[in-house]
């Protein structure tokens, strides 16, 4: 079994933590945001973020489709929001996006995630990621497309807010 690994990405938005928390705990909108995540929904009775809500998100990347049930964990609004993936009903990734109040105003944002390798991971997902090139290859476009789903939330945070620098 490979290693836990991890990665973050930071970013600063001109917009208050609530803003910026509000958008990034509506997993309904990840879709605009994200270029793997195609599209999120609340699995009933959950209809938003609370500790212990599910939804299922949908993703594409390199060709790949794959679903995940996630469960929140943490849901500090203005402050943190996490979310587990599982596979096979086992945990897989932890997403956190932590926030806090920026020296200049607004809001420094980070997103990360830990994966945990276990059992349930699918053996073609263990395969790819013994070899070093393509583990590389999957880490670089994870991370390019943390970045990217920033800017796009930086982009909406800041045409919504009446903060200025």
């Amino acid at each position: 079994m490979a290693r836990p690994y991890h990665d973050c990405v930071q970013i600063h938005i001109r917009a208050e933590p609530r803003t910026v928390w509000n958008l990034i705990a509506d997993v309904t909108r990840m879709g605009e945001w994200s270029p793997v995540c195609r599209r999120c929904a609340w699995i009933a009775p959950a209809t938003g973020p609370a500790v212990g809500a599910r939804f299922v998100g949908h993703n594409r990347m390199a060709g790949l489709r794959w679903s995940r049930e996630c469960e929140v964990v943490v849901c500090e609004p203005g402050t943190e929001f996490a979310f587990l993936t599982h596979v096979r009903g086992r945990p897989s990734t932890l997403w956190r996006y932590l926030l806090a109040s920026g020296d200049a105003g607004g809001t420094q944002v980070i997103e990360q995630y830990t994966v945990s390798p276990t059992s349930a991971s699918p053996r073609w997902a263990e395969a790819l990621q013994s070899i070093p090139a393509a583990r590389r290859r999957t880490r670089a476009a994870t991370r390019a497309g943390m970045i990217q789903t920033l800017q796009r939330i930086k982009t909406t945070a800041e045409a919504a807010s009446l903060v200025r620098p």
